[in-house]
């Protein structure tokens, strides 16, 4: 079994102006990540053709040792906390394969060690630590070395995997872009069975209840924010009502379809709540800051974001190899 979600997404822009503030916004989050021989490495970026189907190929190496709790590095092998991205984005389809570092290795050795550990220091239940030790793992892998890779892609289709657990643990993320206010039915035009058990998930950028403390930055409320250049915002508590009536408001939602599969017996039910919970909090923080970053990017075309990708390239492997590590930690989490 697993557990899919479909998270819907409004925003007031369109479906072309999001394309460019979604690249955009990948762009500027990566350099905020980036700093102290850590953060994203982009190794190649270039248009691809491929069976009629035409779009821009990108290849990222995320370098994470700070992003895990301190004990994990003392476990963790040399080149064992690097994740790549291939993407193969043909907007407005998109999909993408995240992988550990061709070091990966082995986790049940890890995994050992760490109840190994956890033992001999903590007077627990074998079955408490299992399951704490598997969250952390999740933690790790998902939140803090795929983090990026979907907050940075919101709009892609991520399939995430482990080889220790291969077929009994991945991730997918679905996404359709559609010039609407989130009304539409099963999108993704899944089968009648496996649609009636997606439990659809409405995401309001403006709601500040949907945000975690941790994670609220006034200056990226849309609830507070008023764009210069387009007048659109602050989002009140009945915008999207408004935005029926307002013709003159570009509306657009992203359809997300998150499957989670963890076949663990004891844990499945737990880790993939747990998984679901991280990604609705990585969707609605992105598109929080989409939004109020929109003056910085909706004069911008496709070809400014080209450009600025190039520099952005050259800057990250500047900023890499030089200064203090950046952006999320283990301790922020």
């Amino acid at each position: 079994m697993v557990l899919i979600k479909e998270y819907r997404v409004v925003l007031p822009c369109s479906v072309e102006e999001y394309q460019v503030g979604q690249l955009f916004s990948v762009a500027e989050a990566s350099k905020n990540e980036t700093g102290g021989g850590e953060g994203i490495q982009v190794l190649r970026n270039e248009p691809y053709e491929k069976d009629g189907e035409k779009g821009q190929y990108t290849h990222k190496i995320y370098h994470l040792k700070s992003k895990v709790p301190g004990f994990v590095n003392m476990f963790a092998p040399e080149g064992s906390l690097v994740f790549h991205e291939k993407a193969w984005n043909a907007y407005p389809y998109c999909k993408t394969s995240e992988s550990p570092s061709p070091y990966h290795f082995n986790l049940m050795p890890f995994v050992l060690s760490m109840v190994k550990y956890f033992c001999v220091t903590r007077n627990w239940s074998f079955i408490f630590f299992q399951f704490e030790l598997m969250v952390l793992l999740i933690c790790t892998s998902i939140c803090n070395g795929v983090f990026f890779p979907i907050l940075l892609m919101p709009n892609v289709d991520p399939v995430v995997e482990n080889e220790f657990m291969k077929d009994d643990f991945f991730i997918k993320i679905e996404t359709w872009h559609k010039p609407d206010l989130g009304t539409q039915e099963n999108v993704h035009k899944l089968d009648s069975y496996t649609w009636q058990n997606v439990a659809v998930v409405p995401i309001d950028i403006a709601d500040r209840s949907q945000v975690s403390t941790a994670d609220y930055k006034p200056d990226e409320d849309p609830a507070k924010f008023k764009s210069v250049k387009t007048g659109r915002g602050p989002l009140s508590p009945t915008w999207k009502k408004e935005l029926v009536t307002k013709t003159d408001c570009p509306r657009m939602c992203a359809y997300k379809l998150v499957t989670v599969k963890f076949k663990w017996w004891g844990l499945q039910t737990k880790v993939e709540n747990f998984i679901h919970e991280q990604e609705k909090r990585i969707f609605n923080n992105f598109h929080r800051q989409l939004f109020c970053w929109i003056d910085k990017w909706v004069e911008l075309n496709m070809e400014d974001i080209r450009r600025m990708e190039a520099e952005t390239q050259k800057e990250l492997d500047e900023m890499r190899k030089k200064g203090s590590v950046r952006g999320t930690k283990a301790a922020d989490q």
